[in-house]
């Protein structure tokens, strides 16, 4: 078995990971609206994008893994990535926790309106998905705090795997 995961190939370890949790994060985020009807607010829509961002990246790593110091150079960008997405949960989880107020998109619509009866038209066909709501619970623990410690342990894995990427590396001559 151990024939199989000979060192040239462990570079592609780390973006394989991070596609395939990523890959299912949105896959489960998606699953919520659409099966489950839990209608995302804008902050949870916030908190998918590093998710989709890391997708397109690890792709990129995993096309370039025979240039390694590009690889790593995408695997750590991709963990920057997920410090933003570890920030965007933060406030998200505040908002929900009411210790700061969440932006003017939370509960209302941005529009474009030009008249009073096209804004109203507007609300009226839009459902208010307010960011200091919470929908749904795990164990008493919300999905944007799930996804501070989610995003945070991605973000320490993305920092970490290339490190030791070049610790292989130089023991194998790569």
């Amino acid at each position: 078995m151990f024939k199989m995961l000979r060192p040239r190939y462990i570079p592609a370890f780390a973006p394989i990971i991070l596609f395939l949790v990523s890959s299912g994060s949105i896959g489960f985020a998606l699953y919520a609206q659409y099966v489950q009807k839990l209608l995302p607010c804008i902050l949870c829509l916030y908190q998918r994008k590093p998710f989709y961002i890391v997708i397109g990246l690890s792709v990129l790593a995993l096309l370039l893994i025979r240039f390694p110091k590009a690889a790593r150079a995408i695997v750590y960008l991709c963990g920057l990535t997920f410090a933003v997405g570890t920030g965007i949960a933060i406030y998200h989880v505040g908002v929900q926790e009411l210790w700061w107020q969440g932006p003017a998109m939370c509960g209302g619509v941005q529009s474009g309106a030009s008249s009073l009866a096209e804004l109203k038209a507007q609300l009226l066909a839009q459902p208010i998905i307010r960011c200091d709501k919470i929908d749904w619970t795990l164990f008493g623990i919300t999905m944007p705090t799930v996804n501070v410690f989610f995003s945070a342990a991605l973000t320490i894995f993305c920092f970490i795997a290339p490190s030791r990427w070049m610790k292989k590396e130089g023991e194998h001559g790569l």
